[in-house]
């Protein structure tokens, strides 16, 4: 059996890792801030 500590910080780490579908979202946001952006 594996240690509570153990369990936990692996489920940190696996949470804390970025999730692809939110990548690609984040990136269509930021190109469209930065389109506004440049036309101000």
């Amino acid at each position: 059996m594996t240690s509570k500590t153990f369990k936990i910080r692996s489920i940190r780490k696996r949470k804390k890792r970025p999730n692809k579908a939110n990548l690609k979202a984040d990136q269509k946001r930021f190109a469209r801030n930065r389109e506004i952006l440049s036309k101000i």
